[in-house]
């Protein structure tokens, strides 16, 4: 089902019904994005039900429809940054994880229409805020906009990250070990 489609149906009617269509195309895609960001799955499933339940009660707040997709990961961004809190209070621990292979592998291969695991290995050349744009961008595909308001910096600024972060994956991905040149958009 189209994203855009089932957010602008939601945006029209605020019904119930849309919120559940919504909730249907939304929930999965903040899953991954929260199991991408090093989350186990029980922590990624609880942390979009509340993202969820955050854009069920302030969808209102919005005030541009085509930003929407842009707001909800930002609320994803603030539950993710609110929850790291909360977990280095509760056991004093100083940094975020990184991301489990095994975990990142798993879910590639779910994303990746061939099957193949490069992009796992590729994300684990970059450092955090660099692989959060990454998947935003690529896998969640935000658009420059979005991507500005999800993690509050200027559209310019956007767009010079994603231009450094490909020129950084640029000779690691022509000398991935499978032999095919894959190129980053």
């Amino acid at each position: 089902m189209d994203v855009s489609h089932v957010i602008e149906q939601f945006w029209l009617s605020r019904t119930e019904e849309a919120f559940c269509a919504l909730f249907e195309v939304v929930y999965p895609r903040l899953r991954r994005y929260f199991l991408l960001r090093g989350m186990e799955i029980a922590e990624a499933e609880d942390l979009s039900q509340n993202v969820m339940i955050v854009i069920h009660r302030h969808a209102g707040d919005v005030r541009d429809e085509l930003l929407f997709q842009g707001w909800i990961f930002k609320v994803a961004k603030n539950e993710l940054a609110r929850y790291w809190r909360q977990r280095q209070t509760r056991e004093r621990i100083a940094g975020m994880e990184p991301l489990s292979d095994l975990l990142t592998a798993t879910l590639v291969a779910e994303t990746s229409e061939d099957g193949n695991n490069n992009f796992s290995e590729w994300l684990s050349h970059l450092d955090a805020p660099e692989r959060e744009l990454l998947i935003l961008r690529f896998v969640e595909g935000l658009s420059y906009e979005e991507l500005a308001l999800a993690l509050g910096i200027p559209v310019g600024t956007v767009k010079w990250r994603l231009f450094s972060v490909k020129k950084k994956l640029a000779p690691i991905i022509n000398n991935s070990s499978t032999g095919r040149h894959r190129r980053v958009h």
